[in-house]
Parts: structure tokens; C-alpha cells; sequence
């Protein structure tokens, strides 16, 4: 049932409040507006199957995202016809940007809509939720607002403490959308001092103002409201005023981090770990350290990761996901995770691996990645003399920061095939000379994703415009083949009154792993006008797998480019960072080197080895990724590999381009299917096969066998 009356005070405030982002409407003006601001407001978890699960069990996937409530004005001034040339009253343009909205919240958005005006003539108390913050039944809320009039008054500061009530007992940050064509005229409380009270209760609420086709007074109420919450406002006079403002101003709530993967609980011991088929996983980390940098005390986790053959390398990596909605702590307090690769035997198959984050660092990844020594052959060396090729992954959290909350823990293995080393030529001696990136045209408005599964796809000389938020990170993917070398150019834009001081740029390779790049990574908020330029040392080639110089960046495959903002315990205000990146990848994309000719237990094309494979399931196992805890490392791979379903091998001489197709769809993990085969000890296809270059994002994905590929498109 629909509540028309005005809710009680919060308690212990004054008025009630709380604190919350709000939007106003405009005819094509807002329909784009509120699309737009929704669109990156209410982006739902992704949901993504895996193929790690044969029963195609759907993923988890977590997001610390805002519910946010939209307060629409139905006063009797939206009768007023100037929403358009043609005459279109205010009110006829509010229900279109509402509808588009909704048509455009993703399914399951924490969305909650109230409207004051609509009811009753002279009525201040004229105040009603139409939706509770939730999930949204859009057909129906539609039917509300086309029953609505516009026939009361304007009490700002009353709807925005019942929208404050809406939000009561939800944690984090929050967000009020209020939009607004005038002054108020009902003033118990005060706009201004209703939002200033909300700001003084600390409870993570920031509101957003939108005027459409206000006055001078209104104006200053409405940015009144939004500063003293930390809010934004802006004023639509015109569609393409409207579209432009929420582009660069953004009154985008904070996205968050999207963690995605198929479920894992890691072990206590190395050998009471799940085993893991090639793939993504979530895990959740309990606890950090009690002292920093001395206790070592921190959530610890094993995972086994099977046996690899001779020829192929496993890379690892995991990335700890505090709380970014929190404000930066005294002391400034960091949170990190160390990962590293063992044997059977606990003995180190990789160096450790430490990253970590301050809390002032905002939504800079905390990616801890490692690949192994490559197995030559079994009883080589080191980590593989006892001839098995088992391996184990060993994670642990540590530090301070937000030391008692959980944390989730995104976990990326990937293994590399083989290949002939005969193909191979000798590594980069001497990095290549440093290179300006000249594009140049009218940059284009880009959002980034808030997650690597969630990465845009950029494509090669593009230049577009953006925004970070405090606390957050933007993500980006584009393709780089052998023999390419990625370029980028980050500019700041109108940025001296941001809430972020600084944006950091960085680059993750397609196995998650941090590539160094060289020039500089940072931009400040000012001056005005500054310029940051990063090149890969060398080109991409796997010729420099073991050299010196581009060792973190030898695999072809679709690359991160990652925009973070740092963020301090006195934030100015929620304006985003608005800035420019111009991606530009270089050089000829040439063919890769041969696959060696798998030998007996390598995996094959299903199609061809299925009749083998039928003979072979007892051995092969059907358990799903976490399954079997505790397998005896020297009894072999078996375990718990996954089996793909409905995938076939694409026509041609060189049918298995799987690891780097994997490589190129390795960002849309949460979008679509993790493609994985198990593994099963059928004679190869004679001949070799060529590391192709991906088809990229939308071409066919061949079956992978080495857990990086991906099908469908989000």
C-alpha cells in the first residue's frame, strides 16, 4: 500500500534526517538524465554462470552499490507548459524521464521513488512513498505515475527527511535523487537546513540536486542542499545542457567493485584445499592481521590447483575487496594479500606476491598475482623434482585496515600451455624508446566499468572523457596482440573543485597480473591542464617470457587500463575527477608461436576426443571446483575440473586458439560462461597448433582448455 503521509523524525535528529543523493526531471532533458544517472547508480551484481560448475549453477556476484531513492516535484508548477519547444508541460516530461528510468534500472536495483504534490491542494504533508527501496516492479510502479496530478506544493525539506526514513537501518553509503522546478514553498523544515542536519549525522547519505527550469532562487536552495551533503547539482535548461552536465559533473553514485566468481571456501591446510579447475572464484577472507606488518595473523588459505604439465606455467592471482564505502581511517591503515605457489611438499614454486592498499588509496586494486616456474620435465628442479607437477596456491590476508570485517576475495588461475621453443626467438635486450600518443578529435563520453569483469571494451586509438568518484576505480579493456606495444595519455579536465586529489593510472596484463609501463601514472586535481604518458617497455612476445625486459607483459590478450582515486579522512566534497584517456596500441599484430604437441593426459578438442572421453569418465571424475578437499597431490591431476557444454571447435588449419581467445574474453567473466574442459588422458590431434590471435569481444570463443576463455557478450 502506498503511504501518503509524512513519516516521524529519524531518531535522535532534529528533523529526522539522514543523508542521500537526489535528481529532478526534464522533458528529453531528463529522459536522458535520469537514464544515465540510474544507468550508473543501480548496476546490478552480475550474474554469471560458470562452467566450473557442470550443473550451470549461477555465480555469486557482490557489489557494494547504494540503494538510492528518487524524490520527483508533482507540484502544480509542472503544469507549466515550456518543457520543450513544442509545448510539453513539466509534468508530461517528468513521467517520461520516470519511465525511462525504470526501463533502464538494471533487474533488482534497491531502488525507492517518492513524489510530493501529487495528491491534494495546499497539503505541506502531501508526501508519498510509491516505491520502497528494492527491488522494482516496473509494469506496476508505472501504472502509479500515470495516475499522478500535479496539483500541490513544494516541501523539499519534509520529502527529503521521509526519503532520509526510506533508507533507515541500511548501512553504507546512500544516495536521494531530488528533482526539483522550483523553491519550496512549505519550509518545516528548511530545505538547506533539513540536508545539513542529514550531512551532521555521519550516516554515509549524500543528496543530489537537479533544477529543471528553475529560478535564481531556487537555484541556491538546490545547491544549498547538495553542498551541504557533499552532493552535486545541476541545472537543466535543455536536453543537450542536461546530457552534457551529468557527463562531467556526474551524479553517478558510487559504483563499487563487482566481485564475481563460482563460490569456494579455501582450505586450513595444503591438504585439506579444494581442488580448482582452471577459472574465477570467490572466496571470503575473515579477518586481517591484529598488528601489522608483525602479528601474520590474518585469514590464511590454500587452494590445490592439480597437477601441470611439462612446457606449461600456472598463473594465479588474487584481489582482496575491502569496504570502500568507509571513510579513510586515523592513521591511515592499509589492507593486503600475499599469494604465492607451493608443491606437495610446501616448498615455493613462485616468488610471493604482496600488494596492499592505504585507506586513503579509494578504489586502487589490491591484486596479489604469481605464475609458476615453468616444468620442464618431471624431476627437472626446484619446486618439480618430485616429478608430479602438483601444485598449490597459499593466500594470505594482512594489515590493519578494516582488520575484524570480512573481506571477498576475487581468485583468477589461469594455466599457460606449452609451446615450441623452437619458435621462439631471444628476449628483448634493451627497452624501446619512449612514445608520445598524438591522438587527437573530440573525445567520447565512456563509462568504465567498476570491476575487472566488468571492464569497457575500448577500441585501439581511441580518445575518451570520463570521471572517478572518491574511493572508486574505473576500468577499461582493449586487445593487444604480439607484437603490439599499449600507449596511453591521461589528461585532467575541469578537476580542481574534485573531491579526489589525485588519479592513478595503472595496467593489469589479461592474467591480472601488474604490468610495468613506463612514464608517469598520476594526475593531480591541479593545476589545471596536466599530462601523464605510460608505454609498455617493449612490444608483447613470447620470446621475453623469461627476459628482463617485458616479462610482465608476454601473453596476447585483451589488457586492463585502470583509473583509481585516492581519497582522504577530509574529503571536500563527492565531485567526480573528470579526466581524458587516449589509448593507443601500436605495431603490426603478428602471429603467435606454436602450441607444442601435447603428449598423453593433455587435454583435446571434445568434439574429437569425445568417444575416448566416454571410456575415460571414471577417472576423469564429474565433481565441481571445490569439491574435493584433501586429494593425495601424488595420485595425479584428477579432481575437480570442470566440463564445458555446447561449445565447438571453429574450422581452419589452426582449430585451438583457446588460451588467447581465453585471454580476450577473460573480462566479461559475470557476463557470460566460463568455458572449461577437463582434462583426460586421450592421444592429441597430430600436428601443432598456433597461439592465433583472439577473435576478440563478439567473435567465436573456441573451447579453452586453459580457463581464460569466455563466450557471450554482456
Amino acid at each position: 500500500m502506498m503511504d501518503t503521509t509524512s513519516r516521524p523524525s529519524l531518531p535522535g535528529t532534529a528533523h529526522g534526517r539522514r543523508r542521500g543523493p537526489a535528481l529532478p526531471a526534464r522533458a528529453f532533458a531528463l529522459v536522458t538524465t535520469l537514464a544515465l544517472v540510474l544507468g550508473g547508480l543501480l548496476a546490478a551484481p552480475a550474474q554469471a554462470t560458470s562452467s566450473a560448475d557442470p550443473s550451470g549453477a549461477a555465480e555469486d556476484g557482490q557489489r557494494t552499490l547504494q540503494p538510492v531513492v528518487v524524490v520527483m516535484d508533482y507540484s502544480s508548477s509542472m503544469l507549466e507548459e515550456d518543457a520543450d519547444a513544442s509545448g510539453t508541460t513539466r509534468l508530461a516530461a517528468a513521467r517520461e524521464a520516470t519511465s525511462t528510468l525504470l526501463d533502464n534500472a538494471p533487474d533488482g536495483a534497491d531502488l525507492g521513488m517518492v513524489v510530493y504534490g501529487a495528491n491534494t491542494v495546499g497539503d505541506c504533508t502531501d508526501i508519498t512513498t510509491l516505491q520502497e527501496v528494492g527491488p522494482t516492479d516496473v509494469s506496476a510502479l508505472k501504472k502509479r505515475i500515470a495516475g499522478l496530478d500535479a496539483v500541490g506544493e513544494t516541501p523539499i525539506g519534509a520529502a527529503l527527511l521521509h526519503a532520509a526514513q526510506e533508507l533507515e537501518g541500511i548501512d553504507g553509503e546512500k544516495s536521494i535523487i531530488l528533482v526539483s522546478d522550483g523553491e519550496e514553498n512549505c519550509s518545516e523544515p528548511p530545505a538547506c537546513e533539513a540536508a545539513q542536519d542529514l550531512a551532521g549525522e555521519g550516516i554515509g547519505l549524500t543528496v543530489h540536486t537537479i533544477g529543471f527550469k528553475v529560478n535564481d532562487a531556487a537555484r541556491e536552495e538546490l545547491t544549498c542542499v547538495a553542498e551541504a551533503t557533499g552532493g552535486t547539482y545541476v541545472q537543466a535548461d535543455n536536453a543537450t545542457e542536461l546530457e552534457t552536465e551529468l557527463q562531467t559533473k556526474t551524479v553517478r553514485a558510487f559504483q563499487g567493485y563487482v566481485a564475481s566468481g563460482t563460490p569456494v571456501t579455501g582450505g586450513e591446510t595444503l591438504h585439506s584445499s579444494p581442488q580448482l579447475a582452471p577459472g574465477q572464484y570467490l572466496d571470503e577472507y575473515a579477518r586481517g592481521e591484529t598488528t601489522a606488518h608483525s602479528s601474520a595473523d590474518g585469514t590464511l588459505r590454500f587452494y590445490h590447483l592439480g597437477a601441470i604439465e611439462p612446457g606449461e606455467r600456472a598463473h594465479f592471482s588474487a584481489l582482496l575487496l575491502p569496504d570502500q564505502s568507509q571513510p579513510a581511517a586515523t592513521g591511515d591503515p592499509f589492507a593486503g594479500i600475499e599469494v604465492q605457489l607451493v608443491n606437495g611438499q610446501g616448498e615455493n614454486c613462485s616468488s610471493s606476491d604482496r600488494d596492499y592498499a592505504h585507506s586513503s588509496d579509494g578504489g586502487k586494486p589490491i591484486v596479489g598475482y604469481v605464475r609458476s616456474q615453468e616444468y620442464t620435465e618431471p624431476g627437472s628442479y626446484g619446486c618439480f623434482q618430485d616429478g608430479t607437477g602438483q601444485l598449490f596456491a597459499k593466500v594470505q590476508r594482512f594489515g590493519e585496515h578494516q582488520a575484524e570485517e570480512p573481506m571477498p576475495v576475487e581468485l583468477k588461475f589461469v594455466v599457460e600451455p606449452a609451446v615450441d621453443e623452437s619458435t621462439l626467438g631471444p628476449h628483448a635486450d634493451a627497452e624501446e624508446a619512449p612514445r608520445s600518443v598524438a591522438l587527437s578529435g573530440a573525445a567520447a563520453a565512456v563509462a568504465g566499468g567498476g570491476s575487472f569483469n566488468e571492464a569497457a571494451e575500448v577500441e585501439n586509438r581511441t580518445v575518451l572523457s570520463d570521471s572517478v568518484m572518491p574511493n572508486e576505480a574505473r576500468y577499461y579493456r582493449v586487445h593487444v596482440g604480439y607484437g603490439q606495444r599499449l600507449n596511453v595519455r591521461a589528461a585532467n579536465g575541469a578537476s580542481e573543485g574534485a573531491g579526489p586529489d589525485s588519479v592513478d593510472v595503472s595496467v593489469f596484463s589479461s592474467t591480472r597480473g601488474p604490468v610495468r609501463m613506463k612514464g608517469d601514472r598520476r594526475l593531480h586535481r591541479r593545476p589545471a591542464g596536466q599530462t601523464a604518458t605510460l608505454n609498455m617497455p617493449v612490444s608483447v612476445s613470447m620470446d621475453n617470457h623469461d627476459g628482463s625486459h617485458g616479462q610482465d607483459a608476454y601473453l596476447s590478450g585483451d589488457y586492463y587500463v585502470v583509473v583509481s582515486a585516492d581519497k582522504y579522512s577530509d574529503d571536500r566534497n563527492r565531485e567526480p575527477f573528470p579526466y581524458e584517456l587516449a589509448l593507443e596500441v601500436t605495431g603490426q599484430e603478428q602471429d603467435g608461436p606454436l602450441i607444442a604437441e601435447p603428449g598423453a593426459g593433455r587435454v583435446v578438442d571434445p568434439a574429437s576426443a569425445q568417444d575416448a572421453g566416454e571410456q575415460d569418465d571414471a577417472a576423469a571424475g564429474e565433481a565441481t571446483a571445490g569439491a574435493t578437499p584433501g586429494e593425495d597431490p601424488d595420485e595425479g591431476g584428477g579432481g575437480a575440473e570442470a566440463t564445458a557444454t555446447g561449445l565447438t571447435q571453429p574450422a581452419g588449419d589452426n582449430p585451438l586458439p583457446w588460451f588467447l581467445t581465453g585471454l580476450a574474453g577473460s573480462a566479461l567473466i559475470g557476463a557470460g560462461t566460463l568455458a572449461l574442459t577437463r582434462r583426460r588422458p586421450v592421444p592429441a590431434p597430430a600436428g601443432t597448433q598456433q597461439y592465433a590471435a583472439p577473435p576478440g569481444p563478439g567473435g567465436q570463443h573456441p573451447t579453452d582448455r586453459y580457463g581464460t576463455d569466455q563466450e557471450g557478450q554482456r
